[in-house]
């Protein structure tokens, strides 16, 4: 915790004007952490949102410590665009043709739709399960590679990754997408992280626990120690199941108030912001 009298002492007279903390772009505010100490510096360009200044530098402080930094892949480091609504669809158009019916389906999201139809249907069939769940995951690959070849890595992705590694932290990249998509886009990732997690080396991904406690367990940190960010509330969510810090970027298709709904610590514009907030 900061020590007695920080606030008073070192937040502004000014502080009630950034009540909402949504500055504005050229004026906004970013924590910088140098041995244990906080101070704030405008930085053009830096765009932070929370819920209160007070709270925001309470916050910014309890990152000092951190040692490892989670990133997602899809829509936080790249752009892929890949159309779940068609993908969705076409899951749904192989669900049917194995004669399982819709509204026994609970699950939202595709990966974890073909789990739940896979133990449906093995329940019945082992055989069929088997051959829906390759069926599945052929589509998918399909659809992702098709959106690889037309993805790009957003802008200042390669220098955030290369300057947060030689500022000592540990970099690892987890993601639901699959290995050959990645690498379509990012082929030298390897380069820029200490480890590489898409769905097809763990059984559960995130936000199950496993995907980020494999990083975790690799790099002997715990959650204190650790930041988890991504473009959508899905990874908020298997940050804090984890206890580790949480930060939401705007790149992706989630808006702020998803982010704040989900309890994200932080909301920035884009991830190359991330080494400015952790002040390295």
């Amino acid at each position: 915790m900061p020590p007695q009298g920080f606030f008073k002492d070192h937040t502004s007279t000014n502080a009630a004007h950034f009540t909402t903390c949504d500055c504005m772009v050229g004026a906004a505010l970013t924590a910088e952490i140098r041995l244990g100490y906080l101070w704030w510096k405008p930085v053009l360009g830096f765009n932070i949102e929370h819920e209160g200044f007070p709270g925001m530098i309470e916050k910014a402080y309890r990152l000092n410590g951190i040692k490892t930094i989670i990133f997602d892949f899809d829509g936080t480091l790249a752009v892929l665009n890949i159309d779940f609504g068609s993908m969705r669809e076409r899951i749904f158009d192989l669900v049917r043709s194995f004669g399982v019916r819709e509204e026994l389906i609970r699950q939202k999201h595709a990966l974890e739709i073909i789990d739940e139809v896979s133990s449906i249907l093995f329940q019945m069939d082992p055989s069929a399960a088997d051959k829906f769940y390759r069926r599945s995951h052929e589509i998918l690959h399909e659809i992702e590679m098709e959106s690889a070849a037309r993805g790009t890595l957003l802008p200042g992705v390669e220098e955030t990754l290369a300057c947060l590694r030689k500022k000592g932290m540990k970099v690892a990249v987890v993601t639901r997408n699959c290995s050959d998509a990645v690498r379509r886009i990012f082929p030298r990732i390897d380069e820029f992280c200490d480890i590489f997690v898409p769905r097809n080396l763990v059984k559960y991904v995130k936000p199950h626990p496993e995907h980020l406690t494999a990083v975790m367990k690799a790099f002997g940190v715990s959650g204190e120690e650790t930041v988890m960010v991504g473009d959508h509330p899905l990874d908020i969510q298997a940050g804090k199941r984890m206890g580790t810090k949480t930060i939401g970027v705007l790149t992706g298709r989630s808006k702020r108030e998803d982010f704040v709904e989900a309890g994200a610590d932080f909301v920035l514009k884009e991830a190359s912001e991330v080494g400015t907030l952790l002040g390295v």
